[in-house]
């Protein structure tokens, strides 16, 4: 939820070490909005056919940093104190420095 207003309905949590492991990667689509990965704070792109975007979260909701049109075979700087990496498709969300993710699980 982004400052109470659901932004990706139809999430999946990364849970297992292989989901974790492939994320993306050899993926064209999703069958879902957004890949949620807990207690992460570094990515990449090998491997990964499609652009994508990736929302780092912390503990307490506040965005920490926000990459946009991540390309294949590139290595995002940590971010430090992320609880949360959202990776999602299509284009990028409109955010600000005040908002506030929430992650929910159902």
């Amino acid at each position: 939820m982004l400052n109470g207003e659901v932004l990706f309905p139809k999430a999946r949590i990364m849970n297992s070490f292989f989901e974790r492991l492939s994320g993306l990667m050899f993926k064209k689509e999703l069958a879902c909005d957004a890949l949620v990965f807990r207690d992460c704070a570094s990515i990449h792109s090998f491997f990964c056919i499609v652009i994508f975007n990736a929302l780092f979260i912390g503990k307490d909701g506040k965005i920490l940093s926000h990459f946009t049109k991540i390309s294949k075979n590139k290595i995002l700087p940590p971010v430090f104190g992320a609880k949360y990496t959202i990776e999602y498709l299509n284009e990028p969300v409109k955010i600000s420095e005040k908002d506030v993710i929430e992650v929910v699980e159902i």
